[in-house]
């Protein structure tokens, strides 16, 4: 059987249509925002746990080697590196 609808009856269950969806958006939405704050405080409550029981230990500072090697050095790195390829290759 075909109901024939007024316009006024199809714009009534649009709406309805319209507020519901809005309903399950709203409890999706609520959902998610609450399972993530859930999972900030969890983890900030373990990134409190663990440094207070296993506290960072003590690294010493790695040694610091010279940024700028002079040109001689480089010219005679360069040219022992020229004789071994010369070498292994005649």
């Amino acid at each position: 059987m075909n109901e024939v609808l007024t316009a006024q009856q199809l714009a009534d269950k649009e709406w309805a249509l319209f507020v519901e969806s809005f309903k399950i958006m709203a409890v999706g939405m609520t959902t998610v925002f609450a399972f993530l704050l859930l999972l900030i405080c969890v983890l900030k409550l373990q990134g409190w746990f663990v440094t207070k029981y296993f506290p960072p230990k003590a690294v010493a500072p790695a040694p610091v080697s010279p940024s700028v090697i002079a040109p001689e050095t480089l010219k005679a790195i360069a040219q022992a590196a020229i004789d071994q390829y010369l070498k292994k290759h005649q």
